[in-house]
């Protein structure tokens, strides 16, 4: 059974290794980054007219602030298939989402629907997070980013296990989700470039693909669909 480490949260990293055993993968947790709330205008929030998610985590910080019954008879817009889950099971229906899962996609949603047009708007996002919906939807919408979390660099406690594992060429690969999650695996480990040598490097996202690229590290996975889902289905083509 061939190994894959995930380096996303703990919340997301436990789900992630359920789906990895029932492909038939072996996983290893090894979160290189954590989320802490902060503070945030509450009242631009529950002003606006339309509401744009960038993620799960987006809603999980976001509501623990502001009520699910005083936003949802806003537009409420979600990145992605799991965020519009995470939005519906807090009791918030009719949540759209773009073709695309990226900030270029919901601007392209958006300015489609000329009658939202002039619209108040919101990007509930983490502090790290890259305006492309805001710079996109401007000035066709009132819109401006609030930021309700940040990511910090998680020391996992396995980390001298892990480094072993990969110096031993016993990681299949490696699993990125965001960019952080690169940079800081680049931060924990100093001879990260000769670790991740012999491994796959599995990757969520053309932000990430590009910070990875970046390093002069070439992904040997991107998923066409930004879901762990699908990054698994192409893992598994790569045995």
């Amino acid at each position: 059974m061939k190994k894959v480490l995930i380096t996303r949260d703990p919340v997301q990293a436990k789900k992630t290794a359920e789906k990895l055993k029932e492909a038939g993968f072996e996983p290893v947790v090894f979160p290189t980054i954590r989320f802490e709330p902060v503070d945030f205008p509450v009242e631009k929030v529950v002003n606006a007219d339309i509401i744009i998610f960038s993620s799960q985590n987006a809603v999980r910080f976001l509501l623990e602030k502001v009520k699910p019954e005083d936003i949802k008879n806003k537009v409420i817009v979600a990145t992605g298939e799991k965020t519009k889950k995470s939005l519906e099971k807090s009791g918030i229906q009719n949540v759209i989402i773009p073709e695309s899962f990226t900030g270029k996609g919901v601007a392209q949603l958006l300015k489609k629907r000329t009658d939202l047009h002039g619209k108040k708007a919101v990007v509930i996002r983490p502090v790290e997070g890259i305006d492309t919906a805001v710079k996109e939807l401007f000035p066709h919408f009132s819109i401006q980013a609030v930021p309700v979390y940040k990511t910090v660099i998680n020391i996992p406690d396995n980390k001298e296990e892990v480094e072993k594992l990969l110096q031993k060429n016993e990681i299949f690969a490696v699993i990125f989700t965001s960019p952080s999650t690169f940079k800081n695996f680049t931060k924990i480990f100093e001879n990260w470039r000769e670790l991740l040598k012999n491994t796959k490097k599995a990757v969520i996202g053309s932000t990430t693909a590009k910070a990875v690229i970046q390093e002069n590290i070439q992904p040997d996975v991107i998923p066409e669909k930004y879901t762990i889902e699908e990054l698994i289905k192409a893992l598994k083509q790569l045995i």
